[in-house]
């Protein structure tokens, strides 16, 4: 009972612009891993954002239409408004936001202990569906408005 009042307590000093497990990311270099265990490059990607009622992002476009996108580290959680992506200059991205960039599509096995379903990315990806739908890794990115 102690437990559940203490989670309780602690979920309610949550505001809402807080996600569970954040945003997907990786650096250049733990990117430049995944492409050569994936056997794959990075490619010119266009297409949009999309945020589902879960919280995630996901791909929309031609490559890996529904795909899980991991960002590079320069991208972050928009802090007021946790349905929206800073992007590497500040700029903000949401739901239908034209995106290009550079990146490959992936297995989740790929992605860092993607293959361990306690870690992050595979609990993370695997709760976004990319254990079916692949993921989208960028390297780099930024609207296409």
């Amino acid at each position: 009972m102690i437990a559940l009042l203490a989670m309780t307590a602690c979920a309610g000093s949550l505001d809402s612009s807080e996600g569970g497990f954040g945003l997907g990311e990786l650096s250049a270099e733990d990117s430049a891993e995944v492409f050569a265990s994936a056997g794959v490059a990075p490619e010119p990607m266009n297409g949009q954002l999309r945020v589902q009622d879960n919280g995630c992002f996901t791909w929309s476009g031609e490559q890996a239409d529904g795909a899980w996108i991991v960002w590079p580290e320069s991208a972050s959680l928009d802090g007021e408004n946790g349905g929206q992506v800073m992007l590497d200059g500040g700029e903000r991205v949401g739901d239908g936001s034209p995106l290009r960039g550079a990146g490959a599509v992936v297995a989740l096995e790929d992605l860092p202990g993607g293959s361990n379903p306690d870690s992050y990315f595979a609990s993370f990806g695997g709760y976004c569906g990319a254990d079916a739908a692949g993921v989208v890794v960028f390297t780099e990115v930024a609207s296409s408005r």
